[in-house]
């Protein structure tokens, strides 16, 4: 089930509501953090310490718009992404999102820690968006009662786990490369400003496992 799996996610690269809602994704993690990119030297140095710490919490929310937007085409649901979704989930169920983004910003915290994995953004992203696959299936049976998950395993077996691993460690590869090539275009003076404006891009790169972990999950839905 694994490579279905991962041929069912690699199709959700298919759909073009994935690039606009990645575009939305960069915004939401982007604009705040735009005003701590101005200065030099020590200043600019600060402002990044501050950037690395705001910034598991603006990848918590733009994670959550992400995958509550594709969240059918991400389990084979329905071949169309529901836009009001997580504005429906934030007005009607502020806690379970504020309930979600803290367990997110808990788990990718721990995670940053970890030997190796740690310091890949795509497993930071995985991490965030696995985290919402996880709750959302949790809450399908109260959003349509002919859903049974009492079968369904969140938690993938020992060689699915390091098959996502690696898939995680490519992705995280090629983002790394593309980065490289996106910081030569910054001036070299602004190095760390260069740095930083890629962290984002380099995050995305994540959602690709993100897509074969949600397939697992949704392979074991419709069977």
């Amino acid at each position: 089930m694994f490579w279905a799996s991962v041929l069912d996610g690699l199709k959700v690269l298919l759909h073009w509501e994935t690039y606009v809602l990645g575009l939305i994704y960069l915004l939401i993690m982007y604009i705040p953090f735009y005003p701590l990119m101005f200065g030099k030297g020590d200043a600019l140095a600060k402002r990044g310490c501050l950037a690395m710490i705001l910034k598991p919490f603006f990848q918590a929310l733009g994670s959550i718009v992400y995958v509550l937007t594709l969240f059918p085409i991400i389990l084979g649901l329905g071949e169309k992404a529901v836009w009001s979704t997580p504005w429906l989930l934030i007005i009607d169920a502020p806690l379970f999102i504020l309930f979600m983004m803290v367990v997110m910003v808990v788990l990718m915290v721990i995670s940053a820690f970890l030997p190796i994995v740690g310091r890949m953004n795509t497993f930071q992203t995985l991490i965030s968006g696995g985290t919402v696959i996880v709750f959302m299936v949790a809450m399908l049976h109260r959003f349509n009662p002919d859903f049974d998950i009492s079968g369904v395993n969140v938690i993938p077996g020992f060689l699915v786990t390091i098959g996502i691993l690696i898939i995680s460690a490519v992705t995280s590869y090629v983002a790394l490369m593309l980065s490289a090539i996106l910081i030569t275009l910054v001036d070299r003076t602004e190095e760390e400003l260069g740095s930083m404006l890629i962290m984002p891009f380099a995050s995305i790169f994540g959602f690709i496992p993100v897509f074969i972990y949600g397939s697992w999950i949704g392979n074991q839905l419709i069977q």
